[in-house]
């Protein structure tokens, strides 16, 4: 519970930060695109609350670092996998000119970095003869990569919509939280509690008047 509502108040004032320095900003952080069928807003809005959350998250590191915690060093292992994905989507939302095929590539990138450094290898998938032949470590690896480059760009797609994004990945997230406490997987179950508290800091402003978005960076 201490991860949770830590992160929980550190994200929240972190996002809270981001849109006031917007307002000085604004011509960097604000999505002044707003042309997208995703997209409703009427005025252009921050797209950069990727680094709220993030700042959740790593408050949530340097918390178990505090406490000793044994998976703390995994934790970090974990956020310095995602820097990749995160550096080209946070590029993106402030300069605009990331093309969508670098920012999958950094993205595929943060997935073959938590393959080779957390062993995180999807091993099995309940699809009748997909199983039969994921025991071949390269096709492995290839769905791991496909499955998080896939999954981050689902969550971008609905970004444009109040609190849509944020609630998804939010339930997301407690359902995998749950399924690690079941199997005991204290690693994996406290990365999904830092990371449940540092996003739901983020819905407030999100849901429901829109005030920031997640962007690439938060995706």
């Amino acid at each position: 519970m201490t991860y949770f509502a830590s992160c929980f108040i550190i994200g929240l004032f972190a996002t809270l930060f981001i849109m006031r320095s917007s307002m000085r900003y604004g011509h960097l952080a604000a999505d002044h695109d707003m042309a997208g069928v995703q997209k409703f807003h009427g005025r252009p809005v921050p797209r950069i609350g990727g680094a709220g959350v993030m700042t959740g998250i790593l408050a949530g590191a340097v918390i178990a670092g505090i406490n000793q915690s044994p998976v703390a060093g995994q934790l970090w292992l974990l956020i310095a996998c995602t820097l990749p994905a995160f550096g080209a989507g946070i590029a993106e939302d402030v300069a605009k000119k990331v093309s969508p095929r670098w920012r999958l590539l950094a993205t595929a990138v943060s997935a073959a970095m938590a393959v080779w450094l957390l062993g995180g290898v999807i091993g099995r998938t309940h699809i009748p003869g997909l199983d039969l032949l994921l025991p071949w470590t390269p096709l492995a690896v290839a769905l791991t990569l496909f499955v998080v480059a896939g999954v981050a760009n689902s969550v971008n797609i609905i970004d444009g919509f109040n609190g849509l994004a944020s609630m998804c990945v939010f339930m997301m997230i407690l359902a995998m939280a749950y399924v690690a406490f079941q199997v005991g997987d204290t690693f994996v179950f406290t990365a999904c509690v830092i990371t449940a508290g540092a996003i739901l800091g983020f819905f407030v402003w999100n849901f429901p008047a829109g005030l920031i978005f997640l962007g690439d960076g938060g995706a």
